[in-house]
Formats: structure tokens, sequence, C-alpha cells
């Protein structure tokens, strides 16, 4: 079957944003756009969300509706997407320009790399690509590189708004096996199964598709991937795999894939393995049990969107394979320390009440004040000066724990994340009373730290 090997550049952002793509011959200029906007960041595939445009030589290609109820502009004629096929253009011009979103203007050129014929599959296939594409309505081009700013910037006053946006709207990292799984729905040709290497229509080997096998045994380091899911299940209450995925590559020098993830999670062995760790896996993200048991998922997940993930260093992180271990700071240690001087009413010991109590605090951060009372009530106080005291300690226990709401940090630790820095002044350095101040308040000096 005869194909075309695209590459789609976004213009006018950096870093290079770009996708190489096969795609079937005669494909009409609605499955190229159906196409780019599977393999990026937008959002028309599921649904006509904003216009689009081809501006070619002699004619505009286009599913905007005024602009075609005009038939001619320019001396172009006007024609709609569904009905003209990307062929001839391809191979006329080699190059073409995508443009999506008047608003904003997108433009992605579409490069012919090359034309082969033998891709059999009815439908496009992702090859390759690089760099995070940008999301929907973000604003274009120059909104898009103000929003890079703001997200890689966790002192700016807006990152917390954007990173809850970007969350919502869909802003995920380029992930190649989750891609092509989607751009099954843009099949318009039948597959020529005959001249593809394969078994009840899963796929063996392919050139351009690879397999759709996944065999365990061939896989580095399983037990290690296995220990990544449940800690980091275990920190986190819900991840994705591609955090699984980031957190495992950044540090272990084997990297790892959405494939290796899978092999993990369909080996029957280990799907006992992450069932008793109290691992469910839900598409494309992995749930500590509680939460699917108490239906409290999707509360969760509405409550972390747009909050950073805390990532220990490799040694901490996988000690939280153990689903009950906290990092033991003053207060948790002042706070043992203080309930040995108490009664305890249930034959428990200090170090089960306060493992308990952690738990509850973790994946419950939300119901603190309930989780409190609770506590408070296994123990038998001498006196009210006894209560505030053990009280006190507990609030600041409770603010070093590391909470599923907030995605592993600390309720302390998130709060500081987002304060301004403070910026020291070299010596020697004079700032004007009307220059801004260097602590990025935004203010003059003479009315903040120059007061």
């Amino acid at each position: 079957m005869k194909a075309y090997i695209l590459k789609l550049s976004f213009e006018g952002i950096e870093p290079e944003v770009w996708r190489r793509v096969i795609i079937p011959a005669g494909a009409t200029f609605n499955r190229l756009h159906e196409t780019i906007q599977y393999v990026t960041n937008f959002k028309s595939y599921m649904e006509p969300y904003h216009d689009f445009c081809f501006p070619l030589e002699d004619v505009i290609i286009t599913n905007n509706e005024e602009l075609i109820a005009q038939k001619e502009i320019g001396g172009k004629k006007v024609k709609q997407p569904t009905r003209i096929k990307i062929d001839a253009y391809l191979e006329k011009y080699g190059k073409i320009l995508y443009q999506y979103d008047f608003g904003v203007q997108w433009e992605i050129t579409v490069a012919l790399e090359n034309t082969v014929d033998d891709y059999y599959f009815g439908f496009p296939t992702l090859l390759d690509g690089g760099g995070m594409a940008p999301p929907e309505d973000v604003g274009g081009p120059a909104g898009y590189m103000e929003f890079l700013k703001i997200i890689h910037n966790p002192v700016h006053p807006q990152y917390t708004i954007y990173r809850e946006w970007a969350e919502r709207v869909g802003y995920k990292p380029f992930n190649i096996e989750n891609i092509n799984h989607s751009l099954k729905h843009v099949k318009f040709k039948k597959t020529e199964w005959e001249h593809i290497h394969h078994e009840n229509y899963v796929i063996i080997s392919d050139k351009y598709r690879g397999s759709d096998l996944i065999d365990t045994e061939k896989v580095a380091n399983k037990e290690l991937i296995f220990d990544y899911i449940v800690s980091c299940t275990n920190l986190y209450g819900i991840v994705p795999n591609y955090k699984v995925i980031q957190i495992y590559n950044l540090q272990n020098k084997q990297k790892i894939t959405n494939k290796d993830l899978q092999a993990i999670t369909t080996d029957s062995h280990y799907k006992k393995m992450l069932e008793k760790s109290n691992v469910v896996v839900v598409m494309d993200r992995f749930i500590h049990q509680s939460l699917d048991e108490n239906n409290l998922t999707q509360q969760l997940e509405q409550v972390v969107v747009g909050k950073p993930f805390y990532i220990p260093e490799k040694e901490e992180l996988l000690r939280y394979k153990d689903a009950f271990y906290y990092e033991k700071t003053k207060y948790h240690r002042e706070l043992a320390k203080l309930l040995e001087k108490v009664e305890i009413t249930e034959n428990k010991s200090i170090q089960e009440i306060m493992k308990d109590f952690v738990w509850k605090t973790k994946a419950m951060n939300y119901k603190f004040n309930s989780t409190m009372k609770e506590f408070m009530s296994q123990f038998v106080f001498k006196d009210v000066k006894q209560v505030n005291e053990i009280t006190k300690v507990l609030v600041l226990a409770a603010n070093a724990t590391r909470t599923w709401n907030n995605r592993g940090y600390t309720p302390e630790e998130l709060s500081n994340l987002t304060k301004p820095k403070q910026t020291k002044v070299a010596a020697g350095v004079k700032i004007g009373r009307n220059d801004p101040c260097l602590c990025g308040s935004g203010k003059k000096y003479k009315k903040c730290c120059g007061r």
C-alpha cells in the first residue's frame, strides 16, 4: 500500500516540537487534520473545536463555513477538506502549511520526507517525534512561550493557576505508544492483514508499527520497575503511567517505556503482586486500592490537579514500597516521646499508633480534624496542659507528613514552594528607591525591602 512519511513541525516556538508520521495515500485533508490533532495536545479530534485551513498556491482548503460560503478568496477557490485528497498536493509541492485556530494562528509545516509502498495499515502511525506539544487555547506561539516561562518558575504568582489549567486541558508529555493506540480511530482504508506478520490480528512484527506482543521475560529490571510502581502509588495515591516512567528514567541509566510498564501490568505474576500491594491499574494510571474501595479516586484527582510531584532520591523513594513507611521528622519523634507519658486506652504500641496516624494523615488529609479527634480518643490525659502540648505537636507532625492531596509534598513544603524567594543584593550594588525591588514582589524598592 502506498503511503507518505511526513514531518510535522510547529512554527514560532522553542524548543522545537515535531512529529514524524506515516499516513496511507488517499487521505483527505480532513484526515490529515485529524492526524495532526491526535499527535499533538490539541483537541479538535474530539469535536470540531477550532477552524483550520491549508492555504495552497491555487486553492484554500478549510472547514471554516464563512470562507466556504465565499467560494473564492483573492482569486483562489475555497474547498472543503472532506472532499480533497492530499496526494497530488504533497507530491507537487513537497511541503504545505497547516493553520489552526484563526484567532491565534498556529502554523505547522507538513513536509513530505518519503513515499513508500510497504505500509499496509488503513490508519496513520506515529514513527518519531520530539518536544511536548502546546496545549489547546494557550494563546498561540506567543502565549505558549509565556506559558512555558510561568510553569517552569514555581515562584511566579500565576504558577499554580497555570499548572492546574494545563493539567485540566490535557497538557501531557510526548508518548508514542499512547498516541499510536489513538490513531487507530483515523482509519479510512482497509488494513491489508495478508501482508502483515500477525497472529489473530495481533502484530508479531512490522517495519512501521513494531509489535503488539509484550514479552515480560525480555524486560530488564522487572522487579525494580514493579518496586517503582508500588512505591509511587504509596507516595502519591494516584500516579499516571508517564510519571512513573519519568521518575524511573530520571533515576536509572537503563530507560524504560510504556511497553515495559504494560509488560508488568499484564503479566499474571506481577498482576497478583500488584493486587497484594493494593495497587489498582486503571487505564493510564495507578491508584491505591483504598481510594478505589471508598470511591475517593475522583475526589483526589480533582484536588491534586496542577500540583507538582514531590520526587525524593531513589533510595528514599523505594522505601515507600512499605505502605506504612514515613519520614520521621523531629515532630514525629517528639510526638512519640510525649505519648510515652500518656495512658493508652487500647492494646496498641506507640509505634502502631504513630503509623496509623501518619497513614490517615497521608491518605485523608482533607479530613484532618476527624483524624485528630480519633487519634486523641485513644488516650487518657492528666490535664488540659498535656492535651494542649500534644495537640500542638500533633499539628506540627501532620504538617511535616507527606500527603496524597499534595502529591507527596508536606503541607508546609507545598506552601513554601510557591512563595517568592528573597534575593540578596551583592555588596556594593546600589538600588534606586524607585527601582523594582529585587525580591520579585513587583513593588518599588522603597515600598518593599527598602522600607
